[in-house]
C-alpha cells in the first residue's frame, strides 16, 4: 500500500517514548524526531472544532444504549433529529474520522525518516484501505445531497430535482395499500360507452388477447359495437385518398346497418388481405364473348363494362359472371353469331383457368340511333352516366338510369379519342390529334381545347381542377383546367408514353410507356420518387388503387404485376395469363380485372373462396334496371 493512502489514517495513540529500537536499545533519537512523533499522536487525539453553525455531537460520549432497539425506535419516532451543517471538506474529516476503537492496532511512526511500522498480523492495512474507500463513498453521497439541496432552493414550486427516498418498508407498505386499486376491473366499472370506446382502439389481435383476461372481459368484447369501432378505425384508413373510406361505397367497407356481425366482417377482411399478400389463392376466371381485342374496362362490386375493337359495349354481372347486355351498331347486334356459334352454343361463357366451364349466358342486344362506327377505345361510368370514346373521333354519353340510352354525342376531335375522364362538372377527352378537350358535363358544350403536346395524347385523368396527361412526345404534363395552362411538366422518360395515373388525393402521378420503366412522381414538386423496372416490353396500362396503396400494371409482355405504391416493391406477378398484349388492368379491394388483345376478360378474385366474403359488399342489387329490348331497339 502506498504511503499516501495511510497519511490521513496514521493517527495512533501517544507512542511510548521509551520503546526500544530494532537493536534493542532505548531510542536516542533527536529532539526533532520526538516532536514529529508527538504531533502525529496528538493529531488523532485532539478533536477539531466544527466550522459550521452548530457543534458536532461527540459520538464517543453517547451512552451504551445508543445502538439498542429501543433507542432506534425512539429516534425514528422523534421529530428532534439533529441537523448537521457542512462547511467544507475540513468538517467532513472531523465527522467521518474513525474512532480509535475501529483500529485495535495502529501503525507506529518510524524513527527519523524511516517508514511507519505496520502491524500486518492485525489486518491494519486492509482496514485502513477499507476505511478510506468508505470515507470516499460517504463523502460523495453527502456532497451530492448538499448540491441537490442547494439547487432545489432555486425552484421550490416544481418537482424538478426531488429525489424519491422512500424506504423499502415504506414502499412495500404503499404497494400493499394500493393493491385494491391496481386490481380493480376498470372495464367492468366504467360506463359501457367509455369501455366500448377504449376497447375500440384495439385491433383484432389485441381484442382476441384481451378477451382472455377474464370471463367478464370476454363477454364484454363480444359486443358488436366494439368490433365495429375497431374495424372502421383500422380499415377505413387509406394510403392516397383525401379522406377515409366511407361505409357502403363499394370499397370493402359494408354499410352500417342493424344486426351486422362486425366480428365476422373483421375476420373476413383480414383473410382477404392475407390472400393479397400471399397472392396464391386468387381464383382466375376468363369471360368470353367479345370477338376482337378488348381495349377498355371498368368494374365495381356488381357490374363490369367493357369496350372492344368489335365496336360493342358489353355489360357483365360480377356475381354470376354472365353477360347481360350488348350495345352496338345494328349490323353487329342483329347478327346471330354474336350470341351463338355454328353449333348453336352460347358464345358468352365463363371458364376457370383450367378450362372448366362455369356459366353460360345469352345477353340482351340493343342498338340505339347514336352508336360508334369504329373501335371502342376508352370508357368511364358512375351512378348517372356512361361515357365512351372511339376511333371514330367522337364520344357518346349514356344515361345509366334509363337503360343506357344515349343522351348526347361529343364532336370536336379530328382523330381517334384515346382516353377520357370526368367528374361532377367536367368531361375531359384526349386524342390522337395531340389536343385535350374540356366539356361541360351538364350541357355537353366544349369549354376549351388545350394545346401543348406534340404527339398523340394517350391518357388523361382529372383530380379537382388539375389534369394529368401523357403523350407520345415523352412527357407528362399537369394542367390547370380553369386557366388551360401547363403548371408542371414531368420529364424523364426516353420514349413515348402510353399511360398515366393520378392518385385520388392528387399527390402522386404514375407514368409508363415504351421505355418499359414505371415512374412515380411527386405531383407537387415534380420530383421523380422512384423508377420501377419490371416489365420486358411496353407498359400499356397503369392503375393506382389509392385506398389500398397498390399500383397495378399490364404490359405487352403479357404480364400483370402489382406493386406497393409507397415503396415501389413488387408484391405480385401474374405472368402469361393473357396469350397476347395486356391492354387494360385495374383492381379494387377484392379483384384484379384485365383485358387484352386475345379478346378475353380475366378476373382474378382473391375473395372467391373466402367464407362470408359477401359481408364486405355494399349492395348486391344491380345499379341499373335494364329497360331495353332485343336487337333493333330504337
Amino acid at each position: 500500500m502506498e504511503s499516501g493512502d495511510l497519511q490521513e489514517y496514521s493517527k495512533p495513540a501517544a507512542p511510548n517514548p521509551f520503546r526500544r529500537d530494532r537493536n534493542g536499545s532505548t531510542s536516542g533519537e533527536s529532539i526533532k524526531g520526538k516532536i514529529r512523533r508527538a504531533s502525529l499522536s496528538l493529531k488523532g487525539i485532539v478533536r477539531r472544532e466544527r466550522r459550521g453553525s452548530e457543534p458536532a455531537t461527540d459520538t464517543q460520549l453517547r451512552p451504551s444504549t445508543a445502538h439498542s432497539t429501543w433507542h432506534k425506535l425512539r429516534q425514528a419516532a422523534s421529530f428532534r433529529h439533529p441537523r448537521t451543517s457542512y462547511g467544507g471538506h475540513g468538517n467532513l474529516e472531523t465527522i467521518y474520522s474513525p474512532l480509535q476503537s475501529d483500529f485495535p492496532s495502529r501503525p507506529v511512526p518510524g524513527n527519523g525518516l524511516e517508514p511507519p511500522i505496520i502491524p500486518w498480523h492485525t489486518g491494519g492495512a486492509a482496514k485502513a484501505a477499507a476505511a478510506l474507500q468508505n470515507q470516499s463513498l460517504n463523502y460523495a453521497q453527502h456532497y451530492h445531497e448538499l448540491v441537490s439541496l442547494a439547487e432545489s432552493q432555486n425552484d421550490r414550486e416544481s418537482g424538478i430535482g426531488i429525489t424519491f427516498t422512500m424506504s423499502t418498508f415504506e414502499a412495500d407498505d404503499a404497494i400493499e395499500r394500493s393493491a385494491p386499486i391496481i386490481r380493480r376491473d376498470f372495464i367492468a366499472e366504467l360506463p359501457a360507452e367509455l369501455s366500448v370506446k377504449i376497447l375500440g382502439y384495439l385491433d383484432g389481435v389485441q381484442l382476441s388477447t384481451a378477451s382472455k383476461v377474464s370471463k367478464s372481459w370476454n363477454s364484454f368484447i363480444q359486443d358488436q359495437q366494439i368490433w365495429r369501432e375497431s374495424f372502421l378505425r383500422e380499415k377505413t384508413i387509406t394510403y392516397a385518398t383525401s379522406h377515409p373510406i366511407q361505409p357502403g361505397t363499394g370499397a370493402g367497407i359494408p354499410p352500417i346497418v342493424p344486426n351486422t356481425d362486425w366480428h365476422m366482417v373483421y375476420k373476413v377482411r383480414e383473410e382477404l388481405e392475407k390472400r393479397w399478400k400471399v397472392g396464391k389463392d386468387a381464383s382466375g376466371v376468363f369471360l368470353n364473348g367479345h370477338q376482337d381485342s378488348v381495349y377498355c374496362q371498368q368494374f365495381d362490386e356488381n357490374t363490369l363494362i367493357t369496350g372492344s375493337r368489335d365496336r360493342t359495349i358489353r355489360i357483365w354481372d360480377m356475381h354470376t359472371l354472365q353477360c347481360r347486355l350488348i350495345i352496338g351498331p345494328p349490323d353487329v347486334v342483329n347478327d346471330t353469331s354474336i350470341l351463338f356459334d355454328q353449333g348453336g352454343h352460347p358464345t358468352h361463357y365463363a371458364l376457370f383457368s383450367e378450362n372448366q366451364m362455369l356459366s353460360t349466358s345469352v345477353p340482351v342486344t340493343v342498338s340505339f340511333p347514336d352508336f360508334h362506327t369504329a373501335s371502342i377505345l376508352c370508357l368511364q361510368y358512375d351512378d348517372e352516366i356512361l361515357v365512351t370514346g372511339s376511333s371514330d373521333s367522337t364520344c357518346i354519353v349514356y344515361n345509366m338510369r334509363s337503360g343506357y340510352r344515349p343522351i348526347r354525342r361529343l364532336r370536336f376531335h379530328t382523330a381517334a379519342v384515346l382516353d377520357l375522364a370526368f367528374d361532377d362538372k367536367h368531361i375531359v377527352t384526349c386524342s390522337k390529334d395531340t389536343t385535350i378537350c374540356i366539356w361541360d358535363r351538364a350541357t355537353g358544350n366544349m369549354i376549351k381545347q388545350l394545346h401543348g403536346h406534340t404527339g398523340p395524347v394517350n391518357a388523361v385523368q382529372l383530380r379537382g381542377n388539375t389534369l394529368v396527361s401523357c403523350s407520345g412526345d415523352f412527357t407528362v404534363k399537369l394542367w390547370n383546367i380553369d386557366s388551360g395552362k401547363v403548371i408542371r411538366e414531368l420529364a424523364g422518360h426516353t420514349k413515348g408514353l402510353a399511360c398515366s395515373q393520378f392518385s385520388e388525393d392528387g399527390r402522386y402521378v404514375a407514368s409508363a410507356g415504351s421505355d418499359k420503366i414505371i415512374r412515380i412522381w411527386d405531383a407537387n414538386s415534380g420530383e421523380c420518387l422512384r423508377e420501377i423496372r419490371a416489365h420486358e416490353s411496353l407498359v400499356r396500362s397503369l392503375h393506382i388503387d389509392s385506398a389500398n396503396g397498390r399500383l397495378v400494371s399490364g404490359s405487352y409482355d403479357t404480364d400483370i404485376k402489382v406493386f406497393d405504391l409507397e415503396t415501389g416493391q413488387q408484391q405480385l406477378d401474374f405472368p402469361g395469363w393473357h396469350s397476347s398484349w395486356v391492354l387494360s388492368a385495374k383492381s379494387d379491394y377484392r379483384r384484379i380485372v384485365s383485358t387484352g388483345q386475345d379478346a378475353k376478360i380475366l378476373i382474378m378474385d382473391f375473395g372467391a373462396t373466402v367464407r362470408n366474403i359477401e359481408r364486405l359488399e355494399s349492395s348486391r342489387k344491380p345499379k341499373v334496371a335494364l329497360d331495353v329490348r332485343r336487337a333493333g331497339f330504337i
